[in-house]
Order: structure tokens, then C-alpha cells, then sequence
């Protein structure tokens, strides 16, 4: 049962001042390491504000795509984003992002929910490698065949999961650019935005059924978090920002299986 079903606004100094927690969080993430705002925002809709798996990952799509996009113009200025490479990645996407948001209008909610879980856990292992590798892109070894595979796979967890795919974008861009680390995040949120927005324009049916004044405030707390996170980002050391964020993604999918199959 949604908690919110027809008013959200039912305790405004409430809802208000949790949406826009929830946003300024999901903007400290993005602004500072290019991903993860999705696997905040969704879980936020769904056991804070009451929304359902599909209206939450459609509402994160607006957050993230929002987020993103304004936490890669701090990047743009100091040269830290390729957007060339960034457009290549996006429209590679375009087909996985497509199926996978019409796969998931048919998707059972659980299905969605304990899926949403494995690839928290997915980018939690991304990340903590990612920690562990060497900075600047030293020496690192091209694979080029990885952008088409990765830009479709990201497409089909954007569609799907509503995520943006950062944590997936980061390494690729590594590997099969060379990116340091630090270009590699600015792009990543170029990548992101326009994953997301474009999977968001896919998910047209899913709009109706979305109380959109809450994500409205999610996303003014997103955009203030991802600009200040972004022009903070050279003062916090990215391992552990990384790792703490690992541990983070770690507890909230185990929390996420155990709430789907155990407590409902």
C-alpha cells in the first residue's frame, strides 16, 4: 500500500523537508564521484514517500537526469568532461534504453525490487574495485570492445531500474578511453543525465501514476547537493569516498531482499 497514495503533501513540513534530505544526498553522491544517485533516490520512493517500485524508479529518471546534469557543469568549466565520448556512450545506449523500459512495465514488483538489490551489490563491487585501482589512468589497457556491450547493458538498467549506470560508465570510460579517473566522473554525469532523461521520455506511460510534487522537491535538493558536491570534490580523497560508499550500497540491498522477501 502506498503511503502516500492521492496526498502527498498530507504533513508538507514533513514530506518537504525528507525530499529534500533525499536530494541533497543523492547530489552529494553524484556531484562527487558521477554515480550512485539512483540507488538513493529509488529506495527513498519506495519505503519513505510510499511510491511503487515502477513509479519509483520512473521518479528517480527525473531526479537523477536533473541531478546529473547540473552537477556536470561545474565539470564542463575546469575541463573535466568529454563530451564527444560522452554522446558516443549515450547514443550507443539508446536501443538497451528503450527495451528495457518497456521490459518494465511487464516486470513483476518483486522481481524489480530483489533486481534493484543485485545491482546495488553490483555497483558496490564496481566501486570498491575502482577504489583499489591506480589513479590518473596509468598505463591502463584499451578495450575498446567494451563501450557498444556496456552502453547497451547500462541502457537496459536505466530502462529497467531507473539508474543511471554511473558506477558503470566510470571504469568503462577508463578502460576504453584512458580516462583519469577525474574526467572519467565528469563525463560520466553528462552520460548519466542523458541516460536517464532519455529513459524517462520512454517511461511516458508510468507519468500519470506519480504524485510529482515530491520528486519536484527531491530534485531542487539534488541540484543544490550536486553543485556544491562538485565544486567540493578535489577536497574529500575519491578512495574513500568510493569505499564508504561500497559499504553503504552493500546494507541497502541487503535491507532491500530482506524487506521483499521477508517482511512483506
Amino acid at each position: 500500500p502506498t503511503a502516500i497514495p492521492d496526498h502527498p503533501l498530507e504533513r508538507p513540513t514533513v514530506i518537504i523537508a525528507e525530499a529534500l534530505v533525499v536530494g541533497l544526498a543523492i547530489g552529494a553522491v553524484l556531484g562527487l564521484i558521477g554515480a550512485g544517485g539512483a540507488v538513493v533516490a529509488v529506495p527513498a520512493f519506495i519505503y519513505l514517500f510510499g511510491f511503487s517500485a515502477v513509479e519509483a524508479t520512473t521518479a528517480s529518471l527525473a531526479v537523477v537526469a536533473v541531478s546529473a546534469a547540473t552537477g556536470a557543469l561545474p565539470r564542463l568549466r575546469i575541463n573535466q568532461v568529454r563530451v564527444k565520448q560522452a554522446l558516443l556512450f549515450w547514443s550507443l545506449g539508446i536501443v538497451g534504453t528503450f527495451a528495457g523500459a518497456r521490459l518494465a512495465t511487464v516486470i513483476p514488483e518483486l522481481v524489480i525490487v530483489v533486481g534493484f538489490a543485485v545491482v546495488m551489490l553490483g555497483a558496490a563491487v564496481a566501486m570498491w574495485r575502482k577504489s583499489l585501482a591506480k589513479e590518473a589512468g596509468e598505463d591502463v589497457a584499451r578495450a575498446g570492445w567494451l563501450l557498444p556491450v556496456v552502453a547497451v547493458a547500462i541502457g537496459l538498467l536505466t530502462g529497467i531500474f531507473g539508474v543511471g549506470g554511473g558506477f558503470l560508465v566510470v571504469p568503462a570510460l577508463v578502460l576504453v578511453f584512458g580516462f583519469p579517473f577525474a574526467i572519467a566522473t565528469g563525463t560520466s554525469l553528462v552520460v548519466v543525465a542523458l541516460n536517464s532523461a532519455t529513459a524517462l521520455a520512454f517511461k511516458y506511460d508510468a507519468w500519470s501514476g506519480i504524485s510529482w510534487e515530491i520528486p519536484l522537491f527531491v530534485i531542487v535538493g539534488g541540484v543544490v547537493g550536486s553543485v556544491v558536491a562538485s565544486n567540493l570534490n578535489h577536497g574529500i580523497p575519491q578512495r574513500i569516498l568510493e569505499r564508504t560508499f561500497a559499504g553503504l550500497l552493500v546494507a541497502l540491498a541487503v535491507w532491500m531482499v530482506f524487506e521483499a522477501l521477508v517482511l512483506s
